[in-house]
């Protein structure tokens, strides 16, 4: 990869995240408090730049865009990129099904730890006693055990985080995570759109 093109693609991947992630920040926190508002944010301001880019709207960044495009997405990066793209947007929907636990199945433990570690001046989490836990809900076989604690401790720590930033860690994935889908759905797009072969003209 020689410098010329390393440039181009640090300036796409500035625009896009720059352009993207705030975009849907900003409609989710200003104009709809509901994640289901903020759908298609992402998917609008990508079909856009796109039907401007193919109208030759957008000069020379419109021609870095198109040939960073076929050389990426087109190839067999764009296969890397939306595998990890996927692999992401698992995590994140792990991460909020695991701070719902944290609230619903394990809630007396999570109050219980809450209250020690962040209400009281003096803490110690060994003033908790196994007595006091209702603890990890156990399964048969040794590698289900080992899920179950690793499933309870991030569950109650997640939603311990999340209380102390006010439900904001959950609002946050909630929008990151649509956005992931429709990242996703944007790079298959894309990965289409601009293989060597096909050709698309959109007139405004």
């Amino acid at each position: 990869m020689n410098t010329k093109d390393l440039v181009e693609k640090l300036i796409i991947s500035g625009v896009m995240i720059g352009i993207f992630l705030p975009a849907r920040l900003i409609f989710s926190f200003y104009f709809s408090d509901e994640w289901i508002g903020s759908v298609g944010v992402v998917s609008a301001f990508a079909i856009l730049l796109f039907v401007l880019i193919k109208n030759h709207k957008l000069g020379k960044f419109g021609q870095i865009f198109e040939r960073q495009m076929r050389k990426t997405i087109g190839g067999r990066t764009g296969k890397f990129a939306i595998s990890f793209s996927i692999i992401f947007l698992a995590l994140f929907a792990t991460t909020l099904i695991l701070i719902d636990r944290g609230y619903t199945v394990h809630q007396e433990d999570k109050e219980l730890f809450y209250q020690e570690i962040v209400e009281n001046e003096n803490y110690n989490i060994e003033n908790l006693s196994r007595d006091d836990l209702n603890g990890p809900i156990y399964v048969d076989g040794p590698v289900l055990q080992v899920f179950s604690v690793v499933e309870y401790g991030l569950s109650i720590s997640y939603a311990i985080v999340n209380d102390i930033t006010e439900d904001w860690l959950r609002h946050i994935l909630i929008v990151i995570l649509v956005e992931q889908i429709e990242v996703v759905g944007l790079l298959y797009f894309y990965r289409r759109a601009y293989r060597p072969d096909t050709q698309i003209k959109i007139n405004i």
